[in-house]
């Protein structure tokens, strides 16, 4: 007998209907859209109590099923407790296909399920082609988005997919379903699992990694002197912003490798880029081509990275930054910005 498609989707949602992020409607339009093609249902798993708004979203979105775990360990994140949950329930379903964000979560968790299922996962999946349902084509992109690279799973176990945020596309079914709630007493052990939250802290600057920042703060050769880099570091943590770089800084020793961007760094996509002193070389800019709004401070008003920017400043950074830094500052103390 042909094995029953079910798509599986993990929704990222708020504690208010109204916090339904962008990301999680365009899950739930994939998993149906694909669900449709190969023929099944989709599945949304939950582990937080979700209002009869959110059901009507479930279903507004073609999701028949949401499955709610219930454990104490799940008040905070947790990849351990997720996966404990998750995992007997695979494996007794085999879903077909299991889709997750490209974000932390997924990214934190999607890897770790694979190897305990003993499967695949492919990440930051910009599409999948399903001419052949028996066997879907996952296309991710490479080389900064000039290239994508196409994977073919080889196994009967479910396959896993976090999915490019910014290749999802929110979509209401045309035929509404009524999503069906089934809650799932995970029942975990507190000594099953080895890490527990303490508290949250702010972001810092120096540590959040670039590619989960939604404000970056970037020096090239223009800021990174022993002058200007200072002054960077204090605007970055104005804004709650990450601190990244190009090449030519990390060659000269001045920011770590890991703060890198570009195609051979770290892709970006942050909602607010600000590059301080870059030049706009081809393959650094081909790493924040994804960003929100880019602007570009330069003292060479004929740099091309005022080319790739939303917004552009040829202007000395002695000048510019000091003052910027100032007016940040006044504006919080006056209580114009929090």
């Amino acid at each position: 007998m042909a094995r029953t498609r079910n798509i599986w989707v993990l929704p990222e949602t708020g504690e208010e209907s109204e916090e339904i992020s962008k990301l999680t409607l365009g899950l739930l339009t994939g998993a149906r859209l694909i669900a449709e093609k190969a023929g099944g249902s989709v599945t949304a798993l939950v582990f937080a109590e979700p209002t009869e708004d959110y059901l009507k979203v479930f279903g507004k979105y073609g999701v028949s099923r949401a499955y709610i775990f219930h454990d104490p360990l799940f008040q905070y994140y947790s990849t351990e407790a997720r996966a404990a949950a998750l995992l007997p329930r695979i494996q007794a379903e085999n879903p077909w296909l299991l889709l997750m964000g490209h974000t932390t979560i997924g990214r934190d968790l999607a890897p770790r399920l694979a190897a305990l299922l003993e499967t695949g996962v492919i990440t930051n999946c910009a599409r999948i082609e399903l001419a052949h349902p028996e066997q879907p084509e996952f296309y991710r992109s490479v080389y900064g988005g000039q290239l994508y690279q196409k994977v073919i799973f080889q196994t009967d176990k479910t396959m896993l997919a976090t999915m490019d945020p910014e290749a999802l596309n929110a979509a209401p079914a045309v035929k509404p379903v009524s999503a069906r709630a089934l809650a799932i007493e995970s029942k975990l052990t507190a000594g099953s699992i080895n890490t527990r939250h303490l508290e949250y802290l702010p972001a810092d600057s120096h540590t959040v990694d670039v590619t989960d920042a939604t404000t970056i703060v970037s020096a090239g050769m223009g800021a990174a002197t022993d002058e200007l880099l200072p002054l960077v570091e204090e605007l970055a943590g104005l804004i709650e912003g990450a601190v990244g770089t190009t090449r030519p800084v990390v060659d000269g020793g001045k920011i770590p490798r890991e703060r890198m961007i570009g195609q051979t760094g770290k892709v970006v996509s942050p909602e607010y880029y600000l590059a301080l002193g870059i030049s706009g070389a081809t393959h650094h800019v081909g790493g924040i081509q994804e960003s929100g709004k880019i602007v570009a401070v330069n003292r060479d008003p004929q740099a091309p990275i005022f080319q790739s920017a939303d917004v552009g400043i040829a202007a000395d950074l002695k000048e510019v930054l000091p003052i910027l830094i100032e007016r940040i500052k006044r504006a919080r103390e006056n209580g114009e910005i929090l």
